[in-house]
């Protein structure tokens, strides 16, 4: 819908920019400083036009660059920054599997010394009660 109101703009400016020239067919003489011309006011309003227009199109296209160039320059830093971001999750991820194979090993350690140390209790128990056996017979 944009580009058709640009489009019949354009189009009514253009039919305007005519019926003007149209209305100026006399010649004039233009004066550059070191020399003067003489031609159409038709002709001089049609360069006119198309240099401003050549002047705006290097203005627009010059921004634009610098508009992509600062686009690509963000995208590079968010891409730097995603990858930077992957790489510290995947040394988290790396440093928990770690972390939790210590603390099942870990665990395990414990249970096996606590019994162990159960074992201990029993064997000195057993002993005491072969002490006592010995003392009473």
């Amino acid at each position: 819908m944009k580009k058709q109101v640009i489009t019949i703009v354009s189009i009514v400016l253009v039919i305007l920019v005519a019926i003007f020239a149209l209305m100026n067919l006399e010649t004039v003489e233009v004066s550059f400083g070191f020399t003067s011309v003489q031609m159409p006011l038709v002709l001089l309003i049609l360069i006119c036009l198309l240099l401003g227009a050549l002047i705006i199109f290097l203005f627009s296209t010059t921004q634009n660059m610098r508009k992509n160039r600062e686009y690509r320059e963000l995208e590079n830093t968010a891409q730097q920054q995603q990858d930077a971001l992957s790489s510290e999750i995947h040394d988290l991820q790396e440093t928990m599997k770690a972390l939790e194979t210590r603390l099942k090993n870990s665990s395990g350690k414990q249970e096996i010394g606590v019994k162990d140390q159960q074992i201990n209790d029993l064997e000195t128990k057993i002993q005491q009660l072969n002490d006592q056996l010995t003392t009473h017979k």
